[in-house]
């Protein structure tokens, strides 16, 4: 098994900081939650809300108006034009988001019990080691950590949704690629189709 991730490790100590620099903008931050959920803005499915839910917690809106965002973006073009478009007189207030919490940043894991490869848990901690110990409790089973990144809770969902068609239950999935991919920042939802094994179109 490959060394659990920590962060207090300097290397992803740096990648939280980079994340995390990169989404505190407001225009980044809704670029950001724009890339990853257009796929569904016509979904209507629990997956999707989930994923809505989770951007509500990441800009601290409900997951209505998280949606509403995004398809604004999406019709404007960019986050930019949006804010522009709400400063036309008369003008909307100012969408100033407030700092991301830490708890919203984590390791996006992939936890496989040692005597089901096959099956896949998608989640977020920042504290893997623990999340292991507390899995091999819920379970009775060991489990290691087959693939990880840092991410967000958006990140997570955006996971979930990409594997709804491997569901089992709750946040338990089907799987044949276990390879670990360390860190990287967020690549939208068809690309990390692509990167999971999900055939399903977007």
């Amino acid at each position: 098994m490959s060394a659990i991730p920590s962060m207090s490790s300097p290397e992803v100590a740096e990648q939280v900081r980079a994340l995390t620099d990169r989404l505190t903008p407001t225009a980044a931050r809704l670029h950001y939650l724009a890339d990853l959920l257009k796929p569904m803005l016509a979904v209507g499915e629990p997956d999707d809300r989930n994923a809505f839910y989770a951007a509500g917690r990441f800009i601290g809106s409900t997951p209505a108006f998280a949606r509403t965002v995004v398809a604004a973006i999406v019709r404007h073009g960019s986050a930019e034009a949006w804010l522009k478009f709400r400063r036309r007189p008369p003008a909307m207030p100012v969408l100033n988001l407030p700092p991301i919490a830490p708890n919203l940043v984590g390791f996006v894991y992939f936890a496989n019990p040692v005597t089901a490869p096959d099956v896949v848990r998608i989640g977020l901690s920042a504290n893997l080691e623990r999340r292991l110990r507390d899995l091999q409790v819920e379970t009775g089973e060991e489990h290691r950590v087959a693939r990880w990144f840092v991410g967000t809770t958006v990140d997570e969902a955006v996971a979930q949704f990409a594997l709804a068609g491997r569901r089992i239950s709750g946040k338990w999935f089907t799987t044949s690629d276990t390879g670990q991919i360390p860190g990287f920042l967020p690549i939208g939802l068809r690309a990390m189709r692509d990167m999971l094994g999900e055939e399903r179109a977007a």
